[in-house]
C-alpha cells in the first residue's frame, strides 16, 4: 500500500499560478457537485455518493488553498474558489489567424 503524500504549500502555490490548473479545478469541482448538483439523489445510496463526491471536491479545494498567501487562506477556500471561477469565466483569448494580411485585402482585384 502506498503511503498518502500531503500537498505542501509550495506545491500548491506553484499549481495555483497555472491557469491550466485553475481550469482543471473548475472542471473537478463541477464534477464533484460543489457548484451544481450533478447527480440524482433518489435514494440513500445516491445521496451518499453525491456527498462523497462533494466532500472530495472540498478537500481538493482546501489542498489548493494552501497555495494562497497566508492572509487569504480559509477553511472554506473562498479565495481559491474565486481564482478558479475567474479563470473559468475569463478563458484565454485565442488569436485569429488570417490567410491575408490587412494590406493584401485588395490584392485579388488587380491593378486595372
Amino acid at each position: 500500500m502506498i503511503a498518502p503524500v500531503d500537498v505542501t504549500a509550495q506545491d500548491a502555490e506553484v499549481l495555483l499560478r497555472l491557469p491550466e490548473f485553475r481550469r482543471f479545478m473548475f472542471v473537478a469541482i463541477q464534477a464533484a457537485g460543489i457548484i451544481g448538483q450533478t447527480g440524482t439523489a433518489n435514494g440513500q445510496i445516491g445521496r451518499d455518493l453525491s456527498e462523497g463526491r462533494r466532500s472530495l471536491g472540498f478537500e481538493m479545494l482546501q489542498m489548493a488553498d494552501r497555495g494562497q498567501p497566508e492572509p487569504l487562506r480559509s477553511p472554506d477556500a473562498l479565495a481559491t474558489l474565486n481564482a478558479i471561477l475567474l479563470e473559468a469565466l475569463n478563458p484565454p483569448v485565442k488569436e485569429k489567424t488570417s490567410a491575408r494580411s490587412r494590406n493584401d485585402r485588395f490584392a485579388d482585384l488587380g491593378d486595372d
